[in-house]
């Protein structure tokens, strides 16, 4: 009589392949993930553009500041504020306005929260829009 199943050696070395396949593709699997969740941090930085050259059409310089209303402060940018968002719509990025915005320039800041600060490779991204770049120079380049 010829008996049928597996002897826990063969089961044990079965697990044992499983597990090595889940190290290695675990990893790889939360690299795709983070780089895909990359999107909501470009989709969130290209509202906080277009609400800049809004506010720019009506004052004489980008804002400071990322608040719930437009405030276009005569004494200069750094008491401005423009109406757009300070977190993606995914949550996983925050923005905000680098350095001092002028007439000409300003720098959106994305810098990964949660779960997302792990992509130290993209920490922070930033958007720089001026004279030299009028379609914004991103960097790092690998990220965008």
């Amino acid at each position: 009589m010829k008996n049928k199943g597996f002897t826990l050696i063969e089961l044990m070395i079965a697990i044992a392949i499983i597990g090595i396949l889940v190290m290695v593709a675990y990893p790889s699997y939360q690299d795709s993930m983070r780089k895909s969740r990359r999107a909501d941090g470009i989709a969130a930085a290209l509202q906080v553009q277009v609400a800049q050259e809004r506010f720019r059409g009506n004052c004489r310089y980008y804002a400071k500041n990322i608040g719930a209303n437009d405030a276009c402060d005569n004494a200069g940018p750094q008491a401005s504020t423009v109406a757009t968002v300070s977190t993606s719509n995914e949550g996983y990025y925050t923005l905000s306005i680098e350095g001092t915005p002028s007439g000409n320039s300003y720098i959106i800041m994305i810098d990964p929260t949660g779960s997302q600060a792990a992509d130290t490779a993209c920490d922070p991204m930033r958007l720089t829009f001026n004279n030299v770049n009028p379609n914004g120079l991103k960097s790092p380049a690998d990220c965008w």
